[in-house]
């Protein structure tokens, strides 16, 4: 399969994300477009990362002195999928409560963790 295929399928789950993402915020009245366009700059990053990924690759087929024999398109490609999947799922776990079952087979997202509350200073012992 050829990068450009793997970008394209990349670029159908960053749109699947946004979609869900979308109906979620539109579920919840909770539409705002600062957090449209906060997504859509993730998403925009998202894709100057394959973009430069694709040029390392294109740079390494026409100039010897680079030797890559390691597909980092499709590399990155692989985790951006499973980023996005993850979001589709956590989008429709927010529509559907019946979802959830599925995303608890799924270990919880760090920022999801409760934070470690900080030590009280008047109970440290030194």
């Amino acid at each position: 399969m050829t990068n450009l295929h793997v970008i394209g399928i990349t670029c159908i789950f960053m749109v699947l994300d946004i979609i869900t993402g979308f109906i979620k915020a539109w579920k919840d009245n909770d539409v705002q477009s600062k957090a449209l366009r906060a997504g859509l700059f993730h998403k925009a990053s998202f894709l100057l990362v394959i973009v430069l990924a694709q040029s390392v690759e294109l740079a390494a087929d026409e100039i010897p002195q680079i030797q890559l024999d390691v597909p980092i398109v499709g590399a990155i490609c692989a985790y951006i999928i499973l980023t996005e999947v993850v979001s589709v799922l956590e989008n429709l776990k927010s529509m559907n409560p019946a979802i959830g079952g599925i995303m608890n087979k799924f270990p919880a997202h760090p920022a999801d963790e409760p934070a470690d509350e900080p030590a009280d200073e008047h109970n440290e012992t030194t």
